[in-house]
């Protein structure tokens, strides 16, 4: 991928950039059971972020937290603890809005490349090796100057279309992979448990 394009620094790819909110800014009583939705690791480990397990912040505080909020097209990367993990907010997710934990930050690309683009870049092992080159060795996993590293990171960009071209690409194998596990489960789960296939055979 990187040998056919030119190489851009993601600075110039995208309009903001900002972290998660300090702890102490969501506290345990601030979970409501419903309104704004705040993502956590479990929401990142695909290249689209999903709605399981979600907790709930109300509207007014989910307001006070300021950059911490994110919207559909953004991106969404895990900077503490299960590293490597990128995912964007698709533009067809059940909520408009969600609040990053503390442990990610977000970001929102401009007209020149697509979030799925920049996503499926940071999944490849090229890109993953790229995202955690400035992981700390001591403590908690963690990227050192989190925001401010990832700015500096160069990735290879080709036209518009030739991104569109390689997100369908992609979205094509990724249909794929759930199609025959959805199948794989819908067969496991017809499948007589051991017992009886032994006593079927006798």
């Amino acid at each position: 991928m990187s040998s056919k394009y030119s190489e851009v620094r993601i600075e110039d790819l995208i309009d903001e950039i900002a972290m998660g909110p300090f702890g102490s800014n969501i506290k345990a009583e601030c979970f409501i059971s419903h309104g704004v939705p705040v993502f956590n690791g479990s929401n990142l480990t695909g290249y689209t972020t999903n709605d399981d397990n979600l907790r709930f912040v109300s509207p007014e505080k989910a307001a006070s937290l300021g950059n911490a909020l994110a919207s559909r097209g953004d991106v969404v990367v895990t900077h503490r603890g299960t590293l490597g993990q990128i995912s964007y907010i698709p533009y067809d997710s059940q909520y408009e809005h969600y609040i990053i934990s503390q442990s990610q930050f977000r970001v929102r690309c401009n007209k020149k490349v697509l979030p799925q683009y920049l996503v499926s870049y940071f999944h490849t092992r090229e890109g993953q090796w790229k995202l955690l080159s400035n992981k700390t060795q001591t403590g908690v996993p963690a990227l050192g100057r989190p925001t401010t590293s990832f700015r500096k990171l160069n990735i290879p960009l080709p036209p518009m279309e030739t991104q569109r071209k390689i997100v369908k690409i992609v979205d094509s194998i990724r249909e794929k992979i759930a199609l025959n596990s959805r199948t794989n489960g819908y067969l496991a789960a017809q499948e007589p448990p051991p017992s009886k296939r032994r006593s079927h055979r006798t």
